[in-house]
């Protein structure tokens, strides 16, 4: 009875949470991937780009999601994809919760630590590809635990569909899907040689035999890369991101912020500590400092770092709750399941949503501060938007595209390197060189800009261009 009520309170809590804190307002990945869904679905896969100025090849890096969010899309417009993104997030913290629960010993942990990630992850939860990824690598670090607890073929047969799924959804990251598996290898490697349980006293190391036919299916995982419609691209896609400029120029992927930098050193002190005093296996080991190194570098990294380090910081803290012979659930749940324990959380609960409501009540998808939807207009109705050669910042592109105006340049970064078009590094030249210069390079007609940012300050202080339209937030500009 008391499992049941557990679950019934913690699916509860997940569910709410996980509904006011799916962000409401869309970003600009959204636009693209909706736009190249509805190609793929009317036109097949051609490797070519169809919405910029610039005719450049296109790799189609997450053609399978695109596809997907076009034909959820064409339910309910932005409104279907909103619960999408609610139903996504919800099946993310789900699965963290169910890894939780059956690998602690104390439920009220299990919970606590997945309520932890639905405030950290809720950052990152976007109509993007990315979430998509975000599922598979937590599937798959549960089959793999799974599978080493008890060899049953599914599990493997799961890993195999799973590097199949990825290749074709977020082929970006599917490299990483195999460095999920090496910490368990090394696990494997080390106990061999070692022949030993431990390591300093505190670091378990496991002989488990069931690693080698993990070790042949990581391999097996390797064949869905050469069966997928974007040709090489599984195999290239990273080398080329890595030898482009895309890196140092886009937000996400700089190192997160000093702020950041000095949670991720907290959590890794925290981290050291609590398995001296408790105990920690040598794959978590790994598998914690590849993600803090990761996380050091990038700060898109940092929503992987979450998914996978507060599962094991739980089950650490659980350890020493063990090691002490200290019953938590036996205080935590018994106030938990009283009746006057159901009502503060109810009262939380109602409490959160009222809030959420109050902030949200104003905003829309799509935030018109933010991308151009009333220049969007003018220009499909006053100019000849198909021939033009337009001017306008990374930012929004893809909202101009999503509208059939061709772009100069959008969020898909890597397109616009040379490594990826093998035509020009459009990218770095939008980046580094003056609005003029790029104007006269690139032979541009017209020109979008957002009010206060650098484009706009640049081209409203010169007189070889004509404003054609200007709104609060927008303005264009036809080259004299």
């Amino acid at each position: 009875m008391k499992n049941k009520k557990y679950f019934i309170i913690s699916f509860i809590i997940i569910i709410i949470l996980c509904i006011v804190m799916t962000p409401i307002v869309f970003q600009n990945d959204t636009f693209y991937t909706i736009k190249i869904g509805e190609l793929i679905f009317n036109k097949g896969i051609d490797m070519q780009d169809h919405f910029t100025i610039h005719n450049l090849p296109y790799t189609y890096p997450h053609w399978l999601y695109d596809l997907i969010i076009y034909l959820i899309y064409n339910i309910a417009g932005f409104t279907s994809l909103y619960i999408f993104n609610i139903f996504c997030f919800i099946t993310l913290i789900t699965l963290i919760f169910y890894f939780n629960y059956k690998n602690n010993n104390s439920k009220f942990i299990a919970l606590v630590f997945s309520i932890l990630s639905i405030f950290t992850l809720s950052f990152y939860i976007a109509t993007r590809a990315q979430v998509m990824s975000y599922l598979i690598f937590i599937l798959e670090y549960i089959f793999i635990t799974n599978y080493l607890k008890k060899a049953n073929i599914k599990y493997l047969i799961g890993l195999v569909l799973l590097s199949t799924l990825l290749c074709n959804m977020h082929v970006a990251v599917w490299p990483f899907f195999f460095i999920i598996f090496l910490p368990f290898i090394a696990e494997y490697l080390l106990a061999i040689i070692f022949k030993k349980k431990t390591l300093f006293k505190f670091i378990e190391i496991d002989y488990n035999k069931n690693t080698k036919y993990l070790i042949i299916t990581m391999l097996i995982c390797i064949i869905p890369g050469l069966l997928t419609p974007i040709h090489d691209t599984p195999f290239t896609y990273l080398i080329k991101t890595m030898q482009g400029n895309s890196q140092s120029f886009i937000k996400e992927h700089l190192p997160p912020s000093t702020p950041k930098k000095f949670i991720l050193i907290l959590f890794s002190f925290c981290t050291l500590v609590l398995s001296i005093i408790g105990k920690i296996k040598i794959h978590q080991l790994f598998l914690i400092m590849g993600l803090t190194l990761m996380a050091f570098t990038s700060d898109r990294h940092i929503a992987l770092y979450t998914i996978f380090i507060f599962p094991i910081f739980a089950i650490l803290i659980d350890n020493i709750f063990k090691k002490c012979n200290v019953n938590l659930d036996k205080y935590t749940l018994k106030y938990c399941f009283s009746k006057i324990g159901i009502g503060v959380i109810s009262i939380i609960l109602v409490l959160v949503i009222v809030v959420s409501i109050i902030n949200n009540k104003d905003k829309a998808f799509i935030d018109p501060t933010s991308y151009p939807v009333d220049a969007t207009k003018y220009i499909k109705n006053n100019l000849d938007y198909q021939n033009i050669r337009l001017m306008n910042e990374y930012n929004y592109g893809s909202y101009l595209l999503f509208n059939d105006i061709p772009v100069f340049i959008d969020s898909r970064a890597d397109l616009y390197t040379i490594e990826f078009n093998n035509y020009k590094d459009i990218l770095t030249d939008y980046m580094t060189k003056s609005a003029y210069t790029v104007i006269d390079e690139y032979k541009l007609t017209h020109i979008i800009a957002k009010k206060e940012e650098n484009l706009y300050l640049s081209i409203s202080s010169s007189n070889n261009y004509r404003l054609l339209y200007e709104d609060e937030y927008f303005a264009i500009y036809e080259v004299i």
